[in-house]
């Protein structure tokens, strides 16, 4: 196929994934938001609210409710007058419709920023426009903290939407499967409180349900006694990524794996000067656990490791300083020979040369391995919407970034690419795996279609039940959605 027929196809793809069916009054909905809300409350869009440049959109208006009598009297004029919108929590997605919009209503969720710690409940009310940071130092008060984003920067309630994975993950779950009440308001401009006695079909949907339900105002999080721990960030050079590949092989493959450890590796493979990266913590102030000595012997550039807080282990970390970004998500079972196939494709693979042939283009990976635990926590905790198999796995990531938006279509193809290259190589050893983790995944990645065939099901029967105007799927139409059909079995 010729180079621009391809990307003509891919615009027109791009537009069918986000419609613009009811953009005729999105201007003129701007004034009465004014009057339902104050002009305080309504303002023009700023793109400097969007870490992603890929997220700048042009929305007519931003609506920042204060209360959720406010954002009522929002949900309910953008419905009744079939205006489109988005709404925002943190916008750390770089997916460009997430969490924005053109010619529509963009609902800020940011005033819903405070978090409130039950000591006789152990658990913590969060609002859903609040940033993992400021949620983890009121947590640290009370030397409690909660199962919630390893980028101390993300929105609350993009992350818990899209399920989380949190260093705590191996313990307790997923940070979904952590929440005891969602308060959310529902397409008609009712409140809805969903938990295990009230709603519970809304409860266990919204559990991976992204914004397909409503528009969450509060989360209440399960909360743990947990402050002082050992980690940081161990540094290593590019050429010890196979050595690094192999110790992970080793770690995930411990049938007595330490719940309390955990870690994520990167690798910048297209950045030899960068290298690779190991975010490790235990979760009690014990240096050097055993549960990380298959890494022990792998020679570093750089060393952070020590005793401190959680959270200031998790705010040592920091992403590349670049302005656009893509992500891409698979999953797969882990053998020793995959990863070494996966560490050849990601240093040797032709899509490299064109990531960096554009300004800026860079590649990291990321390597999170999933023990059988978090997937039997979420059942604890009443089961969630995802369908995870009970087995150990792991979900990787590519993270494309560069710097002009002329680069946008290589870029993402490129990616694509690899990540389709990954896949090819798990399916060919009989380890591949469907599931997408939407926090990592792009936007053109079908996540939803990905869960098990129940959690579809049942996402779809709430989805009838509670929104049967189909709101957030029509007039919400970015992010990741519900998929038209659901299959009776997996055949990936």
């Amino acid at each position: 196929m010729a180079l621009g027929l391809f990307f003509s196809l891919l615009f027109a793809s791009f537009c069918l994934a986000f419609p613009s069916t009811y953009t005729r009054n999105s201007t003129n909905i701007c004034p009465q938001l004014e009057i339902a809300l104050g002009n305080a409350s309504v303002i023009s869009p700023s793109e400097a609210d969007y870490p992603s440049h890929t997220a700048w959109k042009k929305p007519s208006c931003i609506a920042r409710p204060s209360a959720t009598p406010d954002l009522q009297k929002v949900v309910r004029l953008l419905t009744t007058q079939k205006i489109p919108f988005a709404i925002r929590s943190g916008g750390h997605s770089p997916s460009p419709f997430a969490a924005n919009i053109d010619n529509g209503v963009l609902i800020d969720m940011s005033s819903f920023n405070h978090t409130q710690y039950l000591p006789h409940k152990n658990e913590a009310i969060v609002g859903a426009g609040g940033r993992w940071l400021g949620v983890y130092n009121e947590l640290d008060r009370y030397n409690v903290t909660a199962v919630g984003g390893r980028v101390v920067d993300v929105g609350v309630g993009g992350l818990i939407l899209g399920c989380g994975l949190s260093y705590l993950s191996d313990l307790y779950g997923l940070t979904c499967d952590n929440v005891v009440n969602f308060e959310m308001v529902l397409a008609n401009g009712s409140v809805a409180n969903a938990n295990a006695n009230h709603n519970q079909d809304l409860f266990q949907a919204m559990k991976g349900g992204a914004n397909n339900f409503g528009v969450v105002t509060t989360f209440t999080l399960k909360t743990y006694s947990i402050n002082q721990v050992w980690g940081g960030i161990k540094s290593y050079s590019l050429d010890q990524l196979p050595a690094l590949l192999a110790a992970m092989q080793e770690y995930q493959s411990n049938p007595n794996k330490d719940l309390y450890a955990n870690l994520m590796l990167q690798a910048f493979t297209t950045n030899a000067t960068v290298g690779a990266v190991l975010n490790m913590v235990y979760l009690k102030p014990v240096v050097n656990a055993s549960a990380f000595a298959p890494f022990y012997s792998i020679p570093t550039t750089g060393d952070t490791t020590k005793i401190q807080s959680l959270t200031q282990m998790m705010s040592g970390q920091r992403v590349p300083p670049l302005p656009r970004w893509d992500w891409f998500s698979t999953s797969f079972r882990p053998t020793a020979s995959l990863y070494q196939k996966i560490g050849d494709i990601v240093t040797k693979a032709p899509e490299l040369a064109a990531i960096q042939s554009t300004a800026g283009g860079s590649l990291a990976i990321g390597v999170q391995p999933i023990n059988t635990n978090l997937i039997q926590a979420g059942k604890k905790h009443g089961g969630n919407s995802l369908g995870l198999p009970n087995i150990n796995q792991t979900w990787f990531v590519l993270d494309a970034g560069w710097i002009n938006a002329d680069g946008d279509a290589m870029i993402h193809n490129a990616t694509r690419a690899l990540n389709g290259r990954i896949e090819d190589a798990s399916k060919a050893e009989g380890v591949y795996e469907p599931y997408q983790f939407m926090n990592d995944a792009s936007w053109d990645q079908d996540v939803i279609s990905r869960y098990g065939v129940e959690g579809q099901r049942n996402m779809r029967r709430v989805q009838r039940k509670y929104d049967p105007d189909m709101v957030f799927q029509n007039l919400v139409s970015g992010g990741w959605k519900l998929p038209k059909s659901i299959p009776s079995t997996y055949d990936y």
